[in-house]
């Protein structure tokens, strides 16, 4: 009889080969979802308006609950509770879930809606709110060169200062420059001055990873005073002025503005929201400390209590139901695994936000992820098909490396009722945790 061997060899290949396909498959199946994703929205949008009510209608809710309203809630608690019992790979201990019903003004639903839970990218909901309240939805983030002596003909004896917020969405200094040729100037004697809100680079907190601000992809402006100079300079250069040091050039006077740029604030909140750009979080999260004077020399410090920190807590000061002395706000961008929120303070800050109409409605119409057209962001293989569009707006948050999957937003109920609500998974697999969140979320809407 004869005897065959196993070759270790080749089963590890053929292991690795089905390994190989299960992945490509994977993707593949991804993939038509994403395509299929981008079809329905692609053929499906022209008719945009017909989804999207605007604001104004969205908010306007009844002055008086009727009896017929507050059955109907107590029909889509029922709903939301046969669903929560139902048998889940999930650990139930690991879910936390807080409904809030905008038309009769209630708290429908809440299950483990006070156990502290890793946010995640749901920890932007916080910093947008409180940027968009303290400085206002047409706060404008600024850059400027500002000169102090004469010009002469074609050259400027005296000094030349580079004033800068830490505007992301400036990746260049070549406007501003060549706004400086256009006023005469060629030549620079005396010195140049940089005066930035942010001189040194970009970094993610402590207990983040430390590649999750990658230098690449840093905005000019955050990259570091020293490259923010060479920058400058470069575009002196190439816009034909040229600078020699001149000590002995000691104007006097203020410094004027010849030529500036700004953007409004709620440019970079658009990928922030919609796209969880975590970069943008952390600039604005830095800029509102800026504005409310805790930045210590213009540097990075994740030791300071935040700007939002401090709101929040006088917003909740009133309400005993929040544990405020236990949540963590380590950043403004989520990216910390430290940070500790409820699914309940989240609806509570969209709460607070629906209360405030102009933040409400740049969240609404704007900021916030809807499953439709170009507004899909981190919602685009989810939510996709046609009776959900104008019906939800949402942030999500991820973190793989932690299974922590959340979600937070406004969504229409198959009521009619508008809802507020918040779902956070821990310690699971993201991609059922986020099946989970989503037939919840359908049932909701039907």
């Amino acid at each position: 009889m004869k005897k065959y061997r196993i070759r270790w060899d080749r089963l590890a290949m053929l292991l690795a080969a089905v390994a190989a396909v299960c992945v490509a498959i994977y993707y593949i199946i991804i993939g038509v979802i994403a395509l299929g994703s981008w079809l329905l929205s692609l053929f499906g949008d022209f008719n945009l308006s017909s989804y999207m009510p605007k604001s104004s209608e969205r908010k306007e809710m009844p002055k008086h609950v009727t009896e017929q309203q507050k059955a109907e809630a107590m029909k889509m608690t029922a709903r939301i509770d046969s669903f929560m019992v139902l048998p889940t790979r999930l650990e139930k201990g690991k879910i936390a879930v807080s409904i809030y019903d905008l038309t009769t003004q209630q708290q429908i639903y809440s299950y483990q809606a006070d156990k502290l839970l890793t946010p995640a990218s749901c920890m932007k909901i916080p910093t947008a709110v409180a940027a968009l309240k303290i400085l206002g939805t047409n706060h404008r983030m600024r850059a400027s060169l500002q000169i102090r002596g004469e010009i002469l003909r074609d050259t400027l004896f005296g000094n030349l200062l580079l004033h800068a917020d830490a505007d992301p969405m400036v990746s260049s200094l070549s406007s501003l420059t060549s706004k400086l040729r256009k006023a005469g100037v060629k030549h620079i004697r005396g010195n140049i001055y940089l005066s930035l809100a942010h001189s040194d680079r970009l970094v993610p907190h402590p207990t983040a990873k430390s590649w999750d601000i990658p230098f690449n992809k840093t905005p000019l402006l955050l990259k570091g005073e020293g490259i923010v100079r060479r920058h400058l300079m470069a575009c002196l250069s190439a816009d034909g002025i040229s600078f020699k040091r001149d000590n002995s050039q000691r104007p006097k006077g203020k410094y004027r503005c010849i030529a500036n740029v700004s953007h409004p604030i709620t440019d970079p909140m658009v990928p922030m929201m919609r796209n969880s750009s975590n970069i943008m979080a952390e600039t604005i999260l830095f800029h509102l400390d800026h504005k409310k004077g805790l930045i210590k020399n213009n540097q990075t410090d994740y030791s300071v209590r935040h700007a939002h920190e401090t709101f929040w807590q006088k917003v909740f000061s009133a309400d005993t139901t929040h544990r405020f002395n236990q949540f963590v706000f380590n950043d403004g961008s989520g990216l910390s695994p430290d940070n500790r929120l409820t699914a309940r303070a989240l609806t509570d800050m969209l709460r607070y936000a629906y209360s405030e109409e102009d933040i409400y409605n740049y969240l609404v119409d704007y900021a916030l992820a809807s499953p439709f057209s170009e507004r899909r962001g981190s919602l685009l293989t989810r939510l996709s098909r046609p009776e959900y569009r104008g019906r939800i707006f949402c942030k999500t948050g991820t973190m793989t490396t932690r299974g922590i999957s959340s979600i937070a937003g406004y969504l229409e109920g198959g009521d009619g009722h508008w809802y507020i609500f918040a779902i956070m998974n821990d310690d699971s697999p993201v991609a059922e945790a986020r099946m989970y969140q989503d037939r919840l979320l359908k049932l909701m809407m039907k």
